[in-house]
């Protein structure tokens, strides 16, 4: 007597399913840092280091537009689609200064989550500096995201008195002044 093989979704799939949307979960939810959260470490971990490469591909190519006088005329598209070179000429900038800065060896970054603002196309991140473990000072860090990245777009300084107004930004309003900016055609 021959067998014939059974039809429908093999058993080991329904099993599968489950698990893969579980891990997923686990990693969205606990394992994943916020990707704005990601870029500020980035950014700092890598001037830290002197890596300008790095340093200048989590900068928005709006900030390089205001420093680099070669880009301030552009476009919005011109300068996202000008990326790779704004960001070979960033990086070169800050190396001609950054190579002569001092940076204490025992300095470091601590997100400040509570503090994190995330929109559409916006967020904003406040942090402080530590040196030795003891805050020096804070920031807050407010980036862009470009196709499908947060860049950072500026960074401003700020005290404990004025943190919790961070909490109170309206990120919609920034969100809708990003997005037009985005747009503009010029």
């Amino acid at each position: 007597m021959e067998k014939t093989a059974e039809r429908g979704v093999p058993k080991i799939i329904l099993v599968m399913i489950p698990l893969i949307l579980a891990a997923m979960y686990y990693y969205a939810a606990f394992v994943d840092t916020s990707a704005p959260e990601k870029t500020v470490q980035n950014f700092y971990q890598a001037y830290f280091e002197k890596d300008y490469n790095t340093v200048a591909s989590n900068l928005s190519v709006f900030w390089a537009a205001q420093l680099l006088p070669q880009y301030a005329a552009m476009s919005p598209q011109e300068l996202l689609a000008k990326r790779p070179d704004i960001e070979t000429a960033m990086a070169d900038f800050l190396s001609s200064y950054g190579d002569n800065a001092s940076i204490p060896d025992d300095i470091s970054v601590e997100i400040l989550k509570d503090y994190t603002l995330l929109g559409k196309n916006s967020a904003v991140v406040a942090y402080s500096f530590k040196e030795d473990g003891k805050e020096k000072s804070l920031e807050a860090a407010f980036l862009v995201k470009e196709k499908g990245n947060f860049r950072i777009y500026n960074l401003a300084p700020i005290n404990r008195e004025t943190l919790p107004q961070v909490k109170s930004f309206n990120i919609k309003e920034l969100d809708q002044q990003i997005t037009k900016l985005l747009q503009a055609k010029k």
